[in-house]
């Protein structure tokens, strides 16, 4: 295999390593996540890692020799996508759930947003229509409502999870914008820089929750293993899972890179089989191949426009 056609794959499996650390988060968030209050452990999620972003960010911009500058209207909106990210959608999926169930949200908070993301990619024609994309994205949806809705509390809808399915669709909506807005910011400026803001931005949205639902007692009540879920989130489900992500989605774009949200609930049920010793049903079977189908389909369709690796356009201020 060539050096070209390789680096081509880079993406890909960067997105493969992504759904993997977001998998085993979801089981470490079983595991320890739990004793947490939502809007405390995400606040803390994304605080702990803004001194490490920065110090990381301060020697790359040394090591090019450059000061990191972005042009206003670019900063205010990789802050409104930071705040998007940290209040949007990771504090309202949790919230949302405590009105719906966890099959519902993988179906509608994250299952609907490549369907939602295609949808503005077609209006705004930056993807061709073609039968892969008509196929592949029913499929692989279709495979996710079969993986989570075996055993009780699977996928359904009625006015008992109204509130909370109302919820997670505003949640895919906001996914979709997060990742156009961020498709045109990773082309502009480097990874370090983006990350540090988005992440500080998070940080700062959440800290009047952290104040005010949190004190010295209410840390001292976490247990061991609360604390090493929290350590596994921030580090590696974030701070290492969302420069890769973002560093895949600048080379594939929104389109191609929503649809491996669909991973998702496949490596989230391979890792409780392996670490907490869940079984695995005939329906996750099913659905994890209908879902590899699905993405093998959409990801070999080359007639969707990928963004260029490293394109950059112009910016003012750089």
């Amino acid at each position: 295999m060539s050096t070209n056609r390789l680096s081509h794959l880079y993406p890909h499996a960067g997105f493969v390593l992504v759904y993997v650390l977001w998998g085993i988060n979801l089981t470490s968030m079983k595991i320890g996540g739990t004793e947490w209050d939502p809007l405390v452990f995400n606040g803390l999620r994304f605080a702990s890692m803004i001194p490490i972003l920065w110090v990381y960010t301060y020697f790359y911009y040394r090591s090019h020799a450059r000061k990191p500058r972005i042009a206003a209207g670019d900063l205010l909106l990789i802050c409104g996508l930071g705040i998007l990210n940290a209040v949007g959608m990771e504090a309202m999926l949790q919230y949302a759930l405590q009105f719906s169930n966890a099959a519902n949200g993988a179906v509608l908070g994250r299952g609907f947003m490549p369907v939602i993301t295609v949808i503005i990619a077609l209006f705004a024609r930056q993807v061709r229509p073609t039968w892969r994309i008509f196929v592949g994205i029913p499929l692989a949806l279709i495979s996710v409502i079969v993986i989570v809705s075996g055993g009780a509390g699977g996928f359904h809808l009625g006015a008992d999870t109204m509130k909370g399915d109302v919820l997670l669709l505003m949640r895919s909506v906001m996914g979709a914008i997060y990742l156009i807005g961020m498709n045109r910011l990773v082309k502009r400026y480097p990874l370090p820089l983006l990350i540090s803001l988005e992440m500080t931005a998070g940080a700062l949205s959440l800290l009047p929750f952290v104040i005010w639902r949190a004190d010295a007692a209410y840390f001292a009540a976490i247990s061991a293993t609360g604390w090493i879920s929290l350590m596994y989130t921030s580090l590696l489900a974030t701070a290492l899972g969302f420069s890769i992500h973002n560093w895949s989605l600048g080379r594939l774009g929104p389109f191609k890179s929503s649809a491996y949200g669909y991973l998702l609930p496949v490596t989230a049920a391979i890792a409780g089989y392996f670490i907490l010793q869940e079984s695995i049903s005939l329906y996750q079977c099913v659905g994890g191949a209908g879902v590899l189908t699905a993405m093998y389909l959409v990801q070999r369709d080359r007639n969707q426009a990928a963004s260029p690796a490293y394109r950059r356009e112009p910016a003012a201020g750089l």
